[in-house]
Protein backbone atom coordinates (compact mmCIF):
# COMPACT_ATOMS: atom_id res chain seq x y z
CA UNK A 1 0.00 0.00 0.00
CA UNK A 2 2.52 2.30 1.05
CA UNK A 3 4.64 1.50 -2.26
CA UNK A 4 1.28 2.71 -4.09
CA UNK A 5 1.10 5.77 -2.62
CA UNK A 6 4.37 6.86 -3.37
CA UNK A 7 3.98 6.13 -7.00
CA UNK A 8 0.96 8.03 -6.68
CA UNK A 9 2.17 10.83 -5.21
CA UNK A 10 5.10 10.95 -7.76
CA UNK A 11 2.27 10.76 -10.31
CA UNK A 12 0.77 13.82 -9.14
CA UNK A 13 3.86 15.73 -9.54
CA UNK A 14 4.40 15.05 -12.76
CA UNK A 15 0.94 16.14 -13.71
CA UNK A 16 1.98 19.30 -11.99
CA UNK A 17 4.72 19.93 -13.29
CA UNK A 18 3.53 18.78 -16.81
CA UNK A 19 0.55 21.65 -16.61
CA UNK A 20 3.04 24.03 -14.89
CA UNK A 21 5.30 23.73 -18.03
CA UNK A 22 2.21 23.56 -20.71
CA UNK A 23 0.88 27.30 -18.59
CA UNK A 24 4.10 28.84 -19.39
CA UNK A 25 4.58 27.68 -22.76
CA UNK A 26 0.99 29.20 -23.79
CA UNK A 27 1.92 32.25 -21.56
CA UNK A 28 5.13 32.49 -23.43
CA UNK A 29 3.14 32.30 -26.87
CA UNK A 30 0.93 34.67 -25.91
CA UNK A 31 3.38 37.00 -25.11
CA UNK A 32 5.69 36.30 -28.53
CA UNK A 33 2.55 36.61 -30.60
CA UNK A 34 0.88 39.62 -28.96
CA UNK A 35 0.86 43.07 -30.60
CA UNK A 36 1.13 45.19 -27.46
CA UNK A 37 4.64 46.68 -26.75
CA UNK A 38 5.31 47.06 -23.12
CA UNK A 39 4.85 50.43 -21.52
CA UNK A 40 8.35 50.46 -19.90
CA UNK A 41 10.46 48.10 -22.72
CA UNK A 42 10.69 47.90 -26.49
CA UNK A 43 9.41 44.30 -26.10
CA UNK A 44 6.51 42.38 -26.67
CA UNK A 45 4.07 41.92 -23.61
CA UNK A 46 0.10 40.52 -22.68
CA UNK A 47 -2.08 43.27 -20.55
CA UNK A 48 -2.61 41.97 -17.41
CA UNK A 49 -4.33 42.87 -13.77
CA UNK A 50 -3.26 40.44 -11.35
CA UNK A 51 -2.25 41.79 -7.95
CA UNK A 52 -0.35 45.25 -8.67
CA UNK A 53 1.32 43.50 -12.34
CA UNK A 54 0.21 46.14 -15.32
CA UNK A 55 2.39 43.54 -17.60
CA UNK A 56 3.73 39.96 -18.56
CA UNK A 57 6.80 40.26 -21.38
CA UNK A 58 9.93 38.39 -21.50
CA UNK A 59 13.05 39.68 -20.08
CA UNK A 60 16.39 37.50 -20.25
CA UNK A 61 14.44 34.88 -21.79
CA UNK A 62 12.01 34.73 -18.54
CA UNK A 63 8.57 34.97 -18.47
CA UNK A 64 8.33 38.64 -15.90
CA UNK A 65 5.69 40.28 -14.86
CA UNK A 66 6.24 44.93 -15.08
CA UNK A 67 4.27 47.07 -12.32
CA UNK A 68 3.19 50.58 -13.38
CA UNK A 69 6.76 51.81 -12.55
CA UNK A 70 8.36 49.37 -14.90
CA UNK A 71 9.83 47.14 -11.83
CA UNK A 72 10.38 43.49 -12.74
CA UNK A 73 8.73 40.38 -11.01
CA UNK A 74 9.11 36.84 -11.18
CA UNK A 75 6.42 34.90 -12.53
CA UNK A 76 6.08 32.97 -9.26
CA UNK A 77 6.60 35.86 -6.84
CA UNK A 78 3.38 36.10 -5.99
CA UNK A 79 1.08 34.11 -8.33
CA UNK A 80 0.35 30.62 -8.11
CA UNK A 81 -0.96 28.44 -10.97
CA UNK A 82 -4.85 28.97 -10.76
CA UNK A 83 -3.82 33.13 -11.16
CA UNK A 84 -1.37 32.24 -14.51
CA UNK A 85 -4.60 29.92 -15.78
CA UNK A 86 -7.04 33.33 -14.91
CA UNK A 87 -4.47 35.41 -17.03
CA UNK A 88 -4.86 32.95 -20.11
CA UNK A 89 -8.65 32.71 -20.17
CA UNK A 90 -8.56 36.75 -20.36
CA UNK A 91 -6.62 36.18 -23.59
CA UNK A 92 -8.10 33.73 -25.51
Amino acid sequence: MFNQNLINMENFKKQYRDLEQRIIRELRDKVENSKHISKHLNEKSIKVNVFDYKELTIVNNRLTFLDGNGDHYSLFSDCDLEDLIDILNKHE
